[in-house]
């Protein structure tokens, strides 16, 4: 048989590793991070006139066709706009100033892409804040069942032998 002082040397095991709740937050703090490395991924390269116009043209939808850019597109006004591209590229013309030039002739329906102002910011935030949300609506369950007993106390069996009181007295006034 051990004797105590033995017991007080060994590690107490319920500390020892990382937390269920500090894995939460690991896991949260580390798919943050890979998120933030996708989105802000760069292949180093310089962008040729030919791939920004077919970058640009990816990037608008066809105003005759359902779900297709304008590079996609074999409509004529994809023709068009692939040529407008083109030629504003040719020009010199910011991206920006080409977006905004499209957006007058065509209206905001030609951008795939919505833009990340007024009411159209919510496609862009939303996600996070479920992200969020969601990854604190899991920490209060995990930090409620942990401190939460599973055992019942003697108000709970009260409760239940209450309720089959009642459950019998209903059957018998029910039953002929």
């Amino acid at each position: 048989m051990a004797r105590t002082d033995d017991l007080d040397d060994l590690p107490d095991l319920r500390t020892a590793g990382p937390t269920p709740r500090q894995w939460l937050w690991f896991g949260l703090l580390a798919s943050m991070l890979f998120m933030l490395g996708v989105a802000t991924f760069d292949d180093g390269g310089v962008e040729t006139d030919a791939e920004r116009v077919q970058r640009l043209s990816e990037s608008f939808a066809c105003p005759e066709c359902a779900g297709q850019s304008v590079a996609e597109s074999n409509a004529g006004v994809s023709s068009t706009i692939r040529q407008f591209i083109r030629n504003e590229v040719i020009a010199g013309s910011t991206d920006g100033e080409i977006r905004d030039k499209l957006v007058v002739s065509y209206s905001s329906k030609v951008l795939l892409t919505p833009p990340s102002s007024g009411i159209s910011s919510l496609i862009w935030i939303l996600p996070v804040l479920v992200l969020v949300g969601g990854s604190a609506g899991v920490g209060l369950a995990l930090r409620r069942s942990r401190n939460g007993s599973r055992d019942a106390t003697d108000a709970d069996r009260l409760l239940v032998a209450e309720a089959r009181t009642r459950a019998a007295a209903a059957r018998k006034r029910s039953s002929p």
